[in-house]
């Protein structure tokens, strides 16, 4: 890989690429880092507007920074834009349209790729049909590595790593907030109402995929997490309390089974959950999530979902690009309950014959999750396999964060930049 820039952010004009630029050029300069980045697109003119935009913002001049023209839907144009780097940034979703393409066009240029997918569908694909191709050329293809879904992920594998005996299951519950009087209105993008649209609406490919990626299930193990379809009150929490619907579950899902099927771990039983202050929200989430989930169901629905994202998001989504005040006023936190036992078993099949003895409590918080903490996330998973890759496991294949990342230094420069990973307590059952 000699001659090639060390970092490419594709899409870089984008909503998140373009705020991923400020990341890039911080993070690579960061901890004694002197790494070589570029940023490619469609089109030129709006990379180097983009470029001069950011530069003016964090006043340093980014007028030298290699731009590369690729038309993402050509496989020539696509394999040549991945022969100029090491690692592949992709910022262009939804993933299920776009996101195989890029991925083989980097297995063939030998140039390893990350994303911020929280797609199901398209990451277990990826999974099953290239991770061979992927260990035979030594590349590192990593999916959900922004707020999707690198807290949760990583934040079990933080909780493993600080829990002293066996941990037996985790639940998690997500809370994102917005400060200030001013602070209303939409905090995400639209493309992630349009991936949650394709996802829901494709939502049957799954069961057929898994089949296939995971043809042993993980054992059964007691005492057995429940699980909790209707929404509750939680005595870890302050509010309602409702199963989330993103990727987290299934992407903790896969690392776990990677940790049994390769590290001979143990693997934690999750619930993942999120939380809903008010009674009256509830009861919207309630009617929206029901119409939501029934217009997945026909092609109009789709479309009027597609058009509509206000109208059928209760203003939580839009067309519109948010304002940088609201998602700079936003904040999410994922608190952490864990249960296991003090003494650990020799075997990762041994069961337990007493009841759990301990738990552990832990918190990953940050600011502006969508455009903040998953650049942030997303730069400092790239800059790990450009500078850790004896830390990371085999010699290549396609992971999720928790399996890539968890013997590396990621938590520790997440912490230095936003994204914060805390025990809160540990103690006797």
């Amino acid at each position: 890989m000699a001659g090639r820039l060390d970092l490419l952010l594709l899409g870089a004009t984008g909503f998140t690429g373009i705020h991923c630029i400020s990341y890039i050029h911080k993070l690579s300069k960061s901890n004694g880092r002197n790494l070589t980045w570029g940023v490619a697109g469609r089109s030129e003119e709006k990379l180097k507007e983009a470029l001069d935009k950011v530069g003016k913002e964090i006043e340093a001049d980014l007028q030298k920074i290699p731009v590369i023209v690729v038309d993402i839907k050509d496989e020539e144009s696509l394999q040549k834009m991945a022969e100029r780097a090491k690692v592949v940034i992709n910022c262009c979703g939804p993933y299920r349209h776009m996101g195989e393409a890029v991925v083989k066009a980097c297995l063939a240029a030998g140039t390893h790729h990350v994303d911020i997918s929280g797609e199901p569908q398209y990451m277990e694909k990826v999974q099953l049909e290239q991770n061979e191709i992927a260990k035979e050329k030594g590349i590192y293809v990593v999916s959900a590595c922004g707020f999707d879904s690198i807290p949760a992920d990583l934040g079990i594998v933080f909780l493993q790593q600080e829990f002293e005996g066996t941990l037996n299951s985790v639940v998690t519950y997500l809370e994102s907030w917005q400060e200030g009087e001013s602070s209303s209105g939409s905090a995400l993008n639209y493309g992630t109402w349009e991936s949650a649209v394709y996802g829901l609406s494709h939502w049957y490919e799954l069961k057929d995929l898994r089949k296939k990626l995971f043809p042993n299930r993980l054992p059964s193990y007691e005492p057995k997490l429940k699980k909790k379809s209707l929404p509750h009150k939680s005595d870890v929490v302050e509010g309602w309390v409702v199963p989330f619907p993103g990727a987290d579950h299934a992407v903790i899902r896969r690392s776990q089974t990677y940790f049994y099927e390769v590290e001979q771990k143990r693997p934690i039983q999750v619930g993942t959950y999120f939380v809903i202050k008010s009674f009256v929200n509830l009861i919207l989430l309630a009617i929206f999530g029901t119409i939501f989930s029934l217009l997945t169901k026909f092609h109009f629905g789709i479309n009027l979902l597609l058009n509509y994202p206000e109208i059928f998001s209760g203003g939580f989504f839009s067309k519109k690009q948010p304002s940088e005040e609201i998602i700079q006023n936003t904040w999410f936190q994922i608190t952490f309950y864990g249960e296991g036992w003090k003494e650990k078993l020799s075997n990762k099949d041994d069961q337990y014959s007493s009841p759990c003895d301990k738990c552990i409590v832990g918190r990953v918080k940050g600011k502006n999750p969508g455009y903040g903490a998953t650049c942030a996330t997303l730069i400092l998973s790239a800059i790990m396999i450009v500078t850790e890759s004896d830390k990371m496991p085999g010699k290549g294949g396609v992971f999720t964060p928790g399996a890539a990342f968890a013997k590396t230094s990621l938590i520790k420069q997440l912490n230095e930049n936003g994204v914060t990973f805390d025990i809160i307590a540990q103690r006797d059952l």
